[in-house]
């Protein structure tokens, strides 16, 4: 497939419920070496992973970003102010709006199965789908993701978690009809329902398929493609115990753990969105392309 020009160009997304999200595609200068979407972190809009996105188009990748319906751009005028009202949950992303994406890029390189870098929650998105689009899947990079019970976060979000979950989500949610995060500087603004269902699951300590295993463990069972994760030592909410959870609960997924010292790589921290700031980008962006290109 050819291409234009790098840089992004955005795209209107339409899931099978109708609802209209807003895409960035970043397009290579010449042929595209593989198609990537980047499904991002919980709260994190798709600008923030503009410098990456970009970066991977000018090695040959054609990039798509997005966001969730009531994230970023895909927030609507009527919601600019406050989520309230909006019913969406965390599997209504995952099998809404993470669809469309996934659709939306592999039409573009003739229905060809696709590379995800899920960072996060965006990871989740891919293990938590319908079959019909984990299929379209061909390796799933997962970035800082795991499983998001409480009691196994690194200390730094450990400490706060019982505020969170425990007072703030639970006082202000139906308060409010949705959660105030970027006011209180805690993950952003959620709906109501995708509060009180991510609430439920870092309280348990399942996670999602211990609360709710009608619902998600199908989804698990069903994922089959390859899992490349990268977890880093000084990741302040994923230790790599949440992360090996994770690979755990997906049994028909092969995977490959990497474990990341900051030291080792010459930066002095990572965290647990550091692996996309550009400062990162020469230690460990290259990193993430080679598992784009050996999965």
């Amino acid at each position: 497939m050819t291409s234009q020009a790098a840089g992004g160009e955005p795209v209107k997304l339409r899931t099978g419920d109708g609802t209209a999200l807003q895409g960035v595609l970043y397009r290579p200068s010449g042929w595209c070496r593989r198609a990537v979407l980047i499904s991002g972190g919980l709260g994190i809009p798709q600008r923030f992973y503009a410098p990456f996105a970009s970066w991977l188009a000018q090695r040959g990748h054609l990039v798509m970003t997005f966001d969730l319906r009531g994230m970023g751009a895909s927030r609507k005028p009527e919601h600019r102010h406050s989520l309230r009202g909006l019913d969406a949950d965390m599997l209504t992303w995952a099998r809404q709006d993470f669809p469309a994406a996934v659709q939306a890029l592999s039409s573009r390189v003739d229905g060809e199965s696709i590379i995800l870098i899920g960072h996060s929650l965006g990871a989740h998105h891919a293990l938590m789908t319908d079959a019909r689009t984990q299929a379209r899947i061909e390796t799933l990079v997962s970035v800082a993701a795991g499983s998001g019970y409480w009691r196994d976060w690194a200390a730094p979000s450990r400490r706060v978690a019982p505020l969170l979950l425990h007072l703030a989500a639970p006082l202000l949610t139906p308060l409010l009809g949705y959660f105030p995060g970027k006011a209180l500087r805690m993950v952003g603004d959620l709906p109501g329902p995708a509060m009180r269902q991510w609430t439920r699951w870092c309280r348990h300590p399942g996670f999602a398929w211990g609360a709710e295993p009608d619902l998600v463990q199908p989804s698990l069972e069903s994922a089959r493609f390859r899992i490349e994760a990268f977890s880093f030592t000084d990741d302040d909410a994923m230790t790599e115990n949440c992360t090996r959870k994770l690979l755990t609960a997906t049994p028909n997924a092969p995977s490959t753990l990497i474990v990341v010292k900051p030291v080792d790589v010459g930066l002095p921290r990572i965290g647990h969105t550091g692996a996309f700031r550009r400062e990162a980008a020469d230690a460990l962006w290259p990193m993430l392309e080679a598992a784009i290109l050996n999965g």
